[in-house]
């Protein structure tokens, strides 16, 4: 998993021995949230999936629901980051004029950096699911939302600027359109019993129709 990251999710100010084992019960809480759902998965487990005590659990993490905003935050941030890479090497190779070839490119990859996987998918609409069901989880879980979604709207904003392009509404409500699209076409796959082969149309048509209204020269 992508918890691994140094440095990642990671207080200020916190020791390499705190760190060490706080990236610990994160990769460990990972395994279980997969195979057990978050709601499901005991605390007692993921410490000894880590090789922890359940006081060096609670010094790091107050709740599940913490662990799992902080893997949330680690992926999101990790995935950002191979997104902004990718879609700089895809302008890079680029011929010039070919904006919709690029476009196109750019809204796959995306897409594809909101959920690597079903799995990933899946956790995270439980956890969502959860939020809204609790009052105390949605102002944190909407927080990490947003600062994920700010990172998708600068490298958006940084690739039409490459391509002299512009949005035609604000940055965010682009993101969360875009974001929007992937989830109904992986929902769609997953419940098709298709996750590996969602519709390509939606990449093929849809999305350039859809960056098309969203942008102008």
């Amino acid at each position: 998993m992508a918890t691994t990251g140094a440095g990642l999710g990671v207080p200020k100010g916190m020791t390499r021995r705190r760190a060490e084992t706080r990236r610990r019960v994160m990769a460990a809480a990972y395994e279980v949230f997969t195979e057990l759902g978050i709601r499901d998965a005991p605390v007692e487990v993921i410490c000894e999936r880590a090789g922890f005590t359940r006081g060096a659990f609670y010094s790091n993490f107050a709740s599940k629901e913490e662990l799992f905003l902080a893997i949330y935050e680690v992926e999101m941030q990790e995935r950002a980051e191979r997104l902004r890479a990718a879609v700089e090497a895809a302008v890079d190779r680029a011929a010039p004029g070919s904006v919709a070839e690029v476009l196109q490119e750019a809204g796959l990859l995306f897409m594809e950096s909101v959920a690597a996987d079903e799995t990933w998918y899946l956790l995270n609409a439980e956890f969502r699911a959860q939020a809204m069901r609790q009052p105390e989880l949605r102002e944190p879980t909407a927080s990490a939302e947003a600062r994920f979604h700010d990172a998708l709207a600068a490298i958006l904003q940084q690739l039409l600027a490459r391509l002299d392009l512009r949005l035609t509404v604000d940055p965010r409500s682009a993101v969360v359109t875009i974001v929007a699209l992937y989830e109904t076409m992986l929902e769609r796959a997953i419940l098709d019993g298709l996750p590996d082969r969602a519709d390509s149309r939606y990449v093929t048509d849809v999305l350039p129709r859809l960056f098309t209204a969203l942008i102008a020269p």
